[in-house]
Parts: structure tokens; sequence; C-alpha cells
């Protein structure tokens, strides 16, 4: 049989492309190395060339997909949209969708505590200079008023990521609600807006939720 070699980047792509089926299909402990390694139909030394292990494996899937949703929240701060409604678009874009939404989904499961933790801190990491260029755009507009947008948007990406997260405090639609309205008017605070300012955010999650039904 004739092994065909690749480029890195693409086995290594190829290799959480079939994880990341397997993790949501079977469930991340259920999975085995072996399971991957027929799924790609590579050798395990092959796979140990790119990846420690399963753990590596999942590692590399949170930094994927959290690289996937920052790259598209930078096309929107980038783009000629209105500011308060850039700020909305890019808190919305961190909205999981499709395989990626079923992935983190599999984090909430008991024994995978520490992905949860890592999907949300690298998120965080990774969206706070895009909002926080959004929000000093708003500040040299007159929309916001914050000495500190970067630190103001950490504080708030921080803060919806777990208080938001059903998956770590529970609760139905209507906690969801709550804490999503409580965590909108720090938001108008903290950014230093008139009330209601942040209120096309609950607009861009409700259309959110339509298109998802």
């Amino acid at each position: 049989m004739v092994r065909i070699s690749k480029p890195a980047a693409q086995r290594k792509d190829e290799i959480l492309d079939a994880a990341q089926t397997l993790f949501v299909t079977k469930g991340y402990q259920a999975t085995t190395v072996e399971d991957i390694l027929k799924a790609v139909g590579i050798a395990k030394g092959t796979l140990y060339h790119h990846f420690s292990g399963k753990e590596q494996i999942l590692t590399g899937l949170v930094r994927r997909t959290v690289a996937r949703v920052v790259e598209g929240a930078k096309e929107i701060a980038e783009s000629d949209l209105p500011t308060v409604e850039k700020f909305g678009a890019v808190v919305a874009s961190a909205r999981m969708e499709g395989q990626s939404a079923e992935l983190i989904e599999e984090f909430h499961t008991q024994g995978n505590a520490e992905f949860h933790l890592l999907s949300i801190v690298e998120t965080v990491k990774g969206l706070t200079p895009v909002l926080a260029d959004v929000v000093s755009e708003g500040v040299e507009q007159g929309v916001f008023a914050t000495g500190d947008p970067f630190g103001t948007v950490e504080i708030l990406l921080i803060t919806g990521g777990f208080l938001l997260d059903v998956g770590i405090f529970g609760g139905d639609s209507s906690d969801v609600a709550r804490r999503s309205g409580a965590v909108m008017r720090a938001a108008e605070i903290l950014l230093g807006c008139a009330a209601g300012t942040l209120n096309v955010i609950g607009a861009e999650q409700e259309g959110g939720r339509g298109r998802e039904q």
C-alpha cells in the first residue's frame, strides 16, 4: 500500500475534523485514539507526530474553533456598520453553530470541565482586542465613554461568558433572559452610554434564536 504524504497543516486539520465528528457523535470520553486513526486512515505514529494524545487533539479543536470565531469577528469589526450595531454583531458572532455548538455542548458533560473552561478563556482572549477596537471607535465618536476599552471589554466578556453559560449556572430560558438583561445594563454603565443603547444586542440574539428554531 502506497502511503500518501500530505502537508502537515492539511494532515492536522484532517485529524481535527475526524476527532470533532467523533467527539460530537460518540462523546469525548467514549472516543479512543484508535477510533480517530481509523476515521482518518493513518498510522498511530502519524497522529503522534502532530498530537501527543486525545487531550491535545481536543485542545487543538478548542483553539481552532475559537480562531475561526475571532476571524469572523474581525471581519465584522472592519465593516461599515454603525458602531453600536457592530458591537452587537461582534458579541453575537461568539455564538457557536452547527458541529461547533455540539462540541461546546460536549464540554458540559462530566469530566470535560477543563476543556469547557479553556473554551471560555480562549474566546475571551481572542475577542477582547477585537471588541476593544470597536469600543475605542465608539469613544472617538462619542457613543461610548470609557477610559479603558480593553479592560472594560475583558470584564464584560468574562462576566457574560460565565454568567450566561447554562452549563455552569444552569437555569431555563427565563433565567438566561434575566441574566442577559443584567449583563446588558452593566455593559451600558461600564461603557458610559445611555440606557437602551445596547438593545441592538438583544435584537441580534433574538434573531439568532429565531434562525436556530
